[in-house]
């Protein structure tokens, strides 16, 4: 019986963003669903919160009959994963994040609270090509532009797909700084854990390395001359990455069925 693994997107993006990794995974291991999250593609449904998106990920589990999961998360979508992972603990088959961290200090968060503000206030003022013309020019997102102007021009398209009150709403209620911190909640995580980040991300290599050592079952991979968005900047490599986490939880899973029975 397959698998399911739920990858979760980041922010301005869609489900649609992991048909590129997802068609480079050879086999029927598993089962993909890429959901959109809310305030995303088709999904603008507000408000947009952490726990909103978790009602609305169970409900689809629901729909699909699906009991536990893989779960996979990039920035936006991997502190969300986080979210699901320690409040739902028994729904998560393992957990990998690509680019993401598991909450702010208190005046960071104040500081990028007030960031956020100012950004979906203009999202609302101005629209949505000039807010994805600023946020493409990060330089966080330069590796990308490695993948050339066809993939470049499609990513281009999902962001303008957006509606802009959907990620004012998305910035505002789960942007980092409305996110309440959980590294002290990571210790429940009992599953398979890979923190994954792109080596030249560095404030993201820290996040990853501290996730890791605060879970019981952590491991990290950094993806080599990659920035913050290594799965669509080095899709083939963050493949390689997320086979060897899917498969190292099988094995852990069969590990304690073995023990169960034994026992």
């Amino acid at each position: 019986m397959q698998e399911a693994v739920t990858l979760l997107h980041g922010f301005t993006l869609s489900g649609k963003t992991w048909n590129d990794l997802t068609s480079r995974v050879r086999g029927a291991e598993w089962t993909w669903i890429t959901p959109d999250l809310r305030g995303h593609g088709a999904t603008p449904l507000m408000p947009c919160t952490m726990d909103d998106c978790v009602g609305d990920l169970v409900a689809l589990w629901q729909r699909l009959g699906v009991e536990r999961t893989h779960l996979v998360g990039y920035s936006m979508g991997g502190r969300l994963a986080l979210h699901v992972a320690t409040r739902l603990p028994e729904r998560v088959q393992s957990l990998c994040t690509v680019g993401a961290h598991a909450g702010l200090d208190q005046n960071a968060r104040l500081a990028r609270r007030q960031s956020d503000e100012t950004l979906a206030a203009k999202l609302e003022s101005n629209g949505i090509e000039p807010f994805v013309n600023y946020w493409s020019a990060q330089p966080m997102f330069a590796g990308i532009e490695r993948r050339g102007a066809t993939f470049n021009a499609r990513l281009r398209a999902v962001r303008l797909a957006n509606a802009p009150t959907g990620l004012a709403c998305s910035l505002r209620g789960m942007g980092a700084g409305a996110m309440t911190p959980l590294w002290d909640d990571l210790p429940r995580i009992a599953c398979a854990c890979t923190f994954v980040a792109g080596d030249d991300d560095s404030p993201y290599v820290t996040a990853a390395r501290r996730m890791a050592a605060a879970v019981p079952d952590g491991r990290v991979e950094l993806i080599p001359h990659t920035g913050h968005a290594a799965h669509m900047e080095r899709p083939a490599a963050f493949a390689k990455v997320l086979v060897n986490h899917l498969e190292r939880a099988a094995v852990d899973a069969g590990s304690s069925a073995s023990s169960l029975t034994s026992a």
